[in-house]
């Protein structure tokens, strides 16, 4: 098992390179309501997902800005800071990309007919996180970081779990899940480097478990309403085989990532110890053709001991 070190005047590591690209994708003529392989219940778990990015990834912006007086009161290395605060703009500017891409993405559901009933959900959560100590929100940061990752790696690793999916669906997912393995572990060092507790990790952790399922059944539920698709037999199955299928071609979501979603709770836990670091190599180099690079971050080793 690897463990990380947490040298005190070293920068900490991130994952991979984090590069800042401006995705190829033209929404001007919307998408299909069920682009995912005509199937309802994907097609409306996929646009939940998306109604939270804008305010979630804006939240994950905000956490970063929130504790910066910290890395000034905690850490003592000009040098060190100046690295840390680097790929702290890298990891901002990747999210923010995301959050305007997503809000396109919102836009063409909106004129669909699709209401987007979770962001004023997580918005009043947001306000309350606000008036706690902003360790607090950074440690949700790494709680639905790590979600995302494991989702994304799941996806790139597991090409059925995407080849149904329209062409530019498949490809502004793959994007997402590319940039979502690259910084995962971003927030997870700054929370480390900066004295966060263990039990404030773990608990953020089962918050973000309890919302993240709570908000994707509602708002996948009210656009399956909407879709008016709700209670059709095909709609079930979709969703059992979704979470739970057994194939040749692939398995379900559920034997796909629990594992990976409960390794959070070790004590050693660090976001490198799981995925492919090859997968999101891989997939840059064979997609380059799908978006302008903004910007090269830099690219910061990963410091462990066996």
């Amino acid at each position: 098992m690897e463990t990380i070190k947490y040298a005190m005047n070293v920068p900490q590591p991130t994952s991979a390179s984090m590069t800042i690209r401006a995705l190829q994708v033209d929404f001007s003529r919307g998408f299909d309501r069920r682009w995912f392989g005509g199937d309802a219940f994907r097609s409306a778990y996929f646009n939940a997902m998306s109604m939270t990015f804008p305010i979630g990834e804006q939240s994950f912006i905000d956490s970063i800005k929130g504790v910066d007086h910290l890395i000034d009161e905690r850490i003592e290395s000009p040098a060190e800071r100046a690295a840390l605060r680097a790929q702290l703009t890298d990891f901002s500017a990747q999210e923010a990309t995301h959050r305007h891409i997503h809000a396109q993405y919102n836009a063409v559901l909106a004129k669909q007919g699709f209401e987007n009933t979770v962001e004023k959900r997580i918005e009043k959560r947001l306000v309350r996180y606000s008036k706690e100590h902003p360790m607090n929100l950074l440690a949700a940061t790494c709680a639905y970081e790590h979600y995302t990752a494991i989702l994304s790696e799941t996806m790139l690793k597991n090409p059925a779990t995407n080849s149904a999916m329209q062409p530019m669906m498949r490809r502004l997912w793959l994007w997402h899940a590319l940039e979502e393995t690259e910084h995962k572990a971003v927030a997870f060092d700054l929370y480390k480097r900066l004295g966060g507790h263990e039990k404030g990790r773990i608990l953020a952790y089962l918050l973000a478990m309890v919302f993240f399922q709570i908000d994707a059944f509602l708002q996948t539920t009210n656009n399956l309403r909407r879709d008016g698709a709700l209670w059709k037999p095909s709609t079930l199955w979709g969703m059992l085989t979704f979470y739970f299928g057994r194939s040749s071609q692939g398995n379900g979501w559920i034997w796909m990532t629990t594992r990976p979603l409960l390794a959070y709770f070790k004590r050693d836990f660090h976001p490198n110890q799981l995925g492919e670091p090859s997968l999101p190599q891989e997939y840059a180099s064979e997609h380059a053709q799908d978006w302008r690079v903004v910007r090269q971050g830099s690219i910061i080793a990963k410091q462990q001991t066996a």
